[in-house]
C-alpha cells in the first residue's frame, strides 16, 4: 500500500505511560528498527499499546475524524437513527449527506482507509518479528495474538466500507474488497476479493484463539473474550448463522448484564461490567475537543454539543416502552428539569441523554468509548438463531436482554419474520450511537429509508433513500492510493 502506514517509530511516541521511559529516550525519534522494537517482549508489549492508542488519535489533521470512535459516529449518521438535529454546526455534515465517502479526496473518505491500514502496518510489524523477541512463550502468544486480532479488526471494517457485502448465496465472493496485506510491505497491491478478504480475517481470528486466553490487565487489550465476539461479528456479516450463535453465547460469559441503574449512567466507563473491550481515556491522552464525547455526549461544553445536538429518530423511539430503561436514553419533549445540556446548550425533540459526561456542564471528554459489549452479544445470537429457524433459543436470547431492560417484558411469542423484525428493532436502540448502523443496512441488503419521521431534517441530510445493492453503499478507494498505486482500481461511481 502506497498510503503511508504509521511507521514504527510513530506508533512507539504514541505508547501509553506503561511504557519504559529509558526505552523511550534512547530510541531514535524518527523511526526505530523493529528489530530493536521487537527484540525483547517488554518492548513488544509497548510497541502494541502504540497501536492501540493509533486507535483513538486524530487523522488528516481534522479534529472530528479521531480513529475508529469517529468511524463509529461516522456509520450511525450515514443511518437513519442517529440523528445530526441541525445545520449550526458542519461536523459530519457530509457523512451524513452520504457525500463524504463518495468524494475520494474527501477526510471522511480517507479516514477508514488510512486509519485501519496504518493499524494492519504496525500488527504486521508485530507479527513478523515476535517470534524471535526475548521473553517467555506465554508472552510471545500475547502479542502476537493481540496483534493478529488487531488485523483482522481492521480488514473486517475494511471490507464492509470499501468492499460489497458479503453473500452467502454466491460463494465464492469474487467482486472486488481491499489489498491484503500480509507483511511489512509499502508497495502497491491490487484487491483481493471479498471471499478472500474473509478468509483471512477468519484465519486470523482462529490463530489469535489459539494463543490468547482471556486473562488480561486491561479492558483496552484484545482478549480471547474480545476474538470470539469479533468471530461472532464475522460470521453474521457471512450469514453463517450457526457460528455467529456459537460464538457471541462464547464470547459473553464472563460478563454481567448492566442494572437498571448502571443502564443510565452515561455509556462512559470501561469498569461497566457489560464492556468487553473499549477505549480506556486516561488523563494524559486526552483528545479534548478530538474525543468521542465531544460529539456524541449530551452535556459536554463545545460547541458542537451545545449547537448540533444528536437526537434519535422519532419513529424508532416511539416504538420504546415506557417501562423500558432504554426509553430514558433520549428526552421527547426536552425541558430544563429532564435533559441534560451544557449551558446554553440547544434541546431539540428525542434528545440524546445515552452517553453523558460526569458534571453539568462537562469541561472533560474523558470518557471511555465502546467497542464491544455483551448486549450486542445476546442480540447476536438471538438473530443468528431466529435466522436458523430456531424460535424458541432466539426468544430466549432476546428475553435474557430485554427483561434486564425492561422488567415488564414478556418473552415473545412471535415466530418468522415478525420474530426477526423484534429482535433488530432491539438492537437498534440498544447499539444506538455505538458504529453499527450502517453496516447492519448494508449487511441485511435493506435500503436506507429516512422517510416518516418528525425531526429528520431535509437541510441536514438532504438525503433520505439510497436503494439496496446501491453503488453508494460502497466508500471510494481514496484518490492518494489511486495515484500512488497503479495495481489498484476504483469502485464504480
Amino acid at each position: 500500500m502506497k498510503i503511508k502506514f504509521l511507521t514504527l517509530g510513530m506508533a512507539l511516541l504514541l505508547l501509553t505511560t506503561s511504557c519504559e521511559k529509558e526505552y523511550l529516550d534512547t530510541a531514535p525519534t524518527g523511526s526505530i528498527d523493529a528489530s530493536a522494537a521487537y527484540a525483547t517482549t517488554k518492548n513488544a508489549s509497548a510497541a502494541i499499546n502504540g497501536i492501540y492508542r493509533a486507535m483513538v488519535v486524530r487523522y488528516l489533521s481534522s479534529q472530528g475524524h479521531f480513529g475508529h470512535p469517529a468511524m463509529m459516529i461516522i456509520q450511525d449518521v450515514l443511518g437513519e437513527d442517529v440523528v445530526i438535529s441541525n445545520t449550526s454546526n458542519t461536523w459530519h455534515l457530509n457523512e451524513t449527506r452520504w457525500q463524504a465517502h463518495r468524494d475520494e479526496t474527501s477526510t471522511g473518505d480517507q479516514l477508514p482507509y488510512q486509519l485501519y491500514y496504518r493499524l494492519i502496518g504496525n500488527a504486521n510489524i508485530a507479527i513478523a518479528n515476535i517470534d524471535n523477541a526475548a521473553g517467555t512463550q506465554s508472552e510471545r502468544n500475547q502479542v502476537k495474538g493481540e496483534a493478529l486480532g488487531i488485523r483482522a479488526f481492521s480488514y473486517f471494517n475494511l471490507v464492509q466500507l470499501f468492499g460489497k457485502r458479503y453473500d452467502a448465496a454466491a460463494k465464492p465472493n469474487s467482486q472486488l474488497g481491499v489489498p491484503l496485506v500480509l507483511t511489512p510491505i509499502t508497495e502497491g497491491l491490487p484487491r483481493a476479493t471479498v471471499e478472500e478478504v474473509y478468509t483471512q480475517i477468519n484465519k486470523d481470528l482462529a490463530d489469535a484463539a489459539t494463543l490468547l486466553s482471556s486473562t488480561r490487565s486491561f479492558k483496552s487489550h484484545i482478549n480471547l473474550d474480545v476474538i470470539k465476539g469479533l468471530q461472532a461479528r464475522v460470521a453474521l456479516a457471512q450469514q453463517n448463522w450457526a457460528d455467529a450463535a456459537k460464538y457471541a453465547a462464547d464470547a459473553r460469559k464472563s460478563y454481567s448484564l448492566m442494572s437498571v441503574a448502571q443502564y443510565q449512567e452515561g455509556f462512559s466507563d470501561i469498569s461497566n461490567p457489560e464492556w468487553m473491550w473499549g477505549f480506556d481515556h486516561v488523563e494524559d491522552q486526552s483528545e479534548t475537543f478530538g474525543a468521542f464525547h465531544s460529539y456524541i455526549s449530551s452535556n459536554f461544553n463545545s460547541t458542537n454539543i451545545r449547537a448540533t445536538p444528536k437526537s434519535i429518530n422519532s419513529l424508532l423511539y416511539d416504538q420504546i416502552p415506557t417501562t423500558d430503561v432504554r426509553s430514558k436514553m433520549w428526552v421527547k419533549t426536552p425541558t430544563a428539569a429532564n435533559s441534560v445540556v451544557p449551558t446554553g446548550g440547544v434541546r431539540v425533540p428525542y434528545l440524546n441523554q445515552k452517553f453523558r459526561l460526569p458534571g453539568t456542564p462537562s469541561t472533560s471528554t474523558m470518557g471511555d468509548v465502546p467497542y464491544m459489549r455483551a448486549a450486542e452479544m445476546y442480540l447476536i445470537e438471538a438473530e443468528a438463531q431466529a435466522r436458523l429457524g430456531n424460535t424458541a433459543q432466539a426468544a430466549t436470547a432476546l428475553f435474557d436482554l430485554v427483561s434486564k431492560r425492561d422488567p415488564s417484558y414478556v418473552k415473545s411469542t412471535k415466530t418468522g419474520t415478525a420474530l426477526l423484525d423484534e429482535i433488530l428493532f432491539n438492537r437498534r436502540i440498544e447499539l444506538w450511537g455505538e458504529g453499527f448502523r450502517f453496516t447492519d443496512l448494508k449487511r441485511t441488503n435493506q435500503p436506507l429509508n429516512r422517510n416518516g419521521t418528525t425531526n429528520i431534517n431535509s437541510a441536514v441530510v438532504v438525503l433520505f433513500d439510497v436503494p439496496a445493492g446501491d453503488n453508494q453503499w460502497e466508500f471510494l478507494i481514496p484518490r492518494r492510493e489511486i495515484n500512488a498505486n497503479p495495481k489498484i482500481v476504483q469502485n464504480p461511481l
